[in-house]
């Protein structure tokens, strides 16, 4: 499908509370699966609660029962045989343990029988037999996008694992284990430099925890071992490539038995620089996408002052009344997004079309052929059918009256509409989308914190904005690719993203977007 226009126009919607819906998958990758693996957590607190409040009135009936003995035991004497006397000639005594031991007794020994336990087991079972529990994948996931989301927002681990997220204060806090377990996953992923610092909360934690979840001694070791990997393979990679240029997340720039992580990392911070134009590599992509998600300019103010916003009618009727709003992103790639695309019922419609069909995402095969799940693209998708629902083919021919394009699918003029719901710093690593020539992004929801769109190479970032759509061309009039339109999902740090993408193809276009006699344009 060489020429396929990657037009893309990313829609946004706004997340709210979900209706339980199966979805296919990890539960970890979409905030429709997290919402209800929260209400199936809630179903087990039910059972457990019941659970506790039976037990705690059983102990308190057995609790009652030794209180009333040990009002007797007060009853001082010199030898137990003086005591035997003193309470049996107690009339009031003799009473109250003919009472103890025959009525109150039954009442005892009923609540010992009964087992509150087994049928608590019972009704768990019920709820995990009509609902998924998260496995391992699910455990793993959630830890891998806690550190992606430190790594990329730069955030502060204090403050972070003090429920801080890039200045919103949540009751969410992590404690001297969870730590301990984060830095086992940046380790284990060959992230030493994250790794130390996450072991290095951890040991704080610990100790204001006066070592509750771990004892301090343990999370050393784990420090120690880390900073001796991060030296010997600094060492190392030094010794076979004099003049790499490493990750700051693998490695500092100096062994940390020579200058403490901190410090080294501040440092790094207060001497990025980055780099925007045609001579730009792997590295100034992966450090300008994680500028451009912590919401940092990279444009210069030459740059900036051109972009424009303006109505425009497209010169079609459907327009007189209410003109497309329209916002310039980027001048080189036109990069442009689409106000107030879709209504509010728009927007819940497709959601509700989308939720039942949603699947883990997928990216092309490593060998090109076929596709598979990868953690460059944490979330799930659906496409949605022209005939599933009136609104599609609406929508369609609305792309189609805002871009200038024919976006008719049955027609083989573009893709179906894609739904994707992002989950725990769901995210899609930078990437190109050459299959197609023309891209519309809906923004389905606003997102509290991250989620924007980022254009590493270009420069600039789009923020997802409800109802809203991102609109730009992947390939060059010519039908070459345009690398500049390099592009990624930034995590999701806060809230929920829902996109909704429309892909144009390019050979359908002919005679709506002429090539040009220059070869790069």
């Amino acid at each position: 499908m060489m020429g396929s226009i990657p037009v893309t126009l990313l829609i946004t919607i706004t997340a709210l509370l979900l209706r339980h819906q199966p979805v296919v998958g990890d539960m970890f990758s979409a905030s429709a699966d997290l919402a209800n693996t929260f209400r199936l957590e809630q179903q087990v607190v039910n059972v457990l609660g019941e659970l506790v409040a039976q037990t705690e009135a059983k102990l308190g009936i057995i609790r009652q029962y030794l209180k009333d003995y040990e009002s007797v035991v007060e009853e001082k004497a010199a030898s137990e045989e003086e005591f035997m006397e003193r309470v049996a000639g107690n009339p009031i005594h003799a009473y109250r343990l003919m009472k103890r031991l025959y009525f109150d007794w039954q009442t005892v020994e009923k609540e010992i029988k009964t087992d509150n336990w087994r049928n608590a087991l019972r009704r768990l079972e019920q709820v995990r037999m009509g609902a998924k529990f998260p496995k391992e994948e699910d455990f793993f996931g959630a830890a891998q996008a806690l550190v992606r989301l430190q790594d990329t927002y730069e955030l502060n681990m204090t403050q972070l694992a003090r429920g801080n997220l890039w200045g919103r204060q949540t009751r969410a806090e992590l404690t001297a284990q969870d730590c301990l377990f984060m830095g086992k996953h940046a380790f284990n992923a060959g992230a030493y430099a994250r790794a130390v610092e996450w072991f290095e909360e951890s040991y704080i934690l610990a100790g204001q925890e006066n070592n509750r979840t771990l004892r301090q001694d343990q999370v050393m070791e784990f420090i120690q071992h880390a900073i001796n990997m991060h030296d010997d393979t600094l060492q190392q990679t030094k010794k076979r490539h004099p003049m790499a240029v490493l990750s700051h997340t693998n490695s500092f720039r100096l062994p940390l038995k020579e200058k403490p992580a901190g410090v080294q990392r501040s440092e790094i911070i207060r001497s990025r620089k980055y780099n925007v134009g045609k001579h730009i590599t792997d590295q100034d992509d992966a450090t300008n996408f994680n500028a451009l998600c912590r919401g940092e300019t990279l444009l210069n103010d030459k740059l900036l002052a051109q972009l424009k916003c303006w109505y425009d009618s497209r010169r079609q009727p459907y327009f007189l009344l209410m003109p497309i709003k329209i916002e310039q992103n980027s001048m080189e790639p036109a990069i442009y997004t689409f106000h107030d695309v879709l209504s509010d019922d728009e927007i819940e419609t497709i959601k509700e079309l989308a939720k039942p069909l949603l699947a883990r995402s997928m990216v092309q095969g490593k060998t090109g052929v076929g596709h598979e799940v990868s953690n460059v693209r944490t979330s799930k998708t659906a496409w949605l059918p022209e005939g599933l629902h009136p609104l599609l083919n609406r929508l369609t021919r609305r792309i189609s009256l805002i871009t200038g394009l024919k976006t008719n699918p049955i027609r083989d003029e573009a893709e179906l509409l894609q739904v994707a719901n992002y989950g725990i710093g769901g995210h899609y690593a930078p990437h190109h989308d050459y299959l197609m020539k023309g891209k519309a992004d809906f923004e389905l929801n606003d997102v509290e914190r991250g989620g924007s769109t980022a254009f590493p190479r270009a420069g600039v970032a789009v923020k997802p904005v409800r109802g809203g759509a991102a609109f730009w061309f992947n390939l060059k009039r010519s039908g070459k690719p345009d690398p500049f339109t390099l592009h990624g999902a930034c995590p999701v740090l806060l809230g929920h993203k829902w996109v909704s993408n429309k892909w144009i193809r390019e050979t359908a276009q002919t005679f709506n977007r002429r090539c040009t006699l220059d070869a790069n344009e």
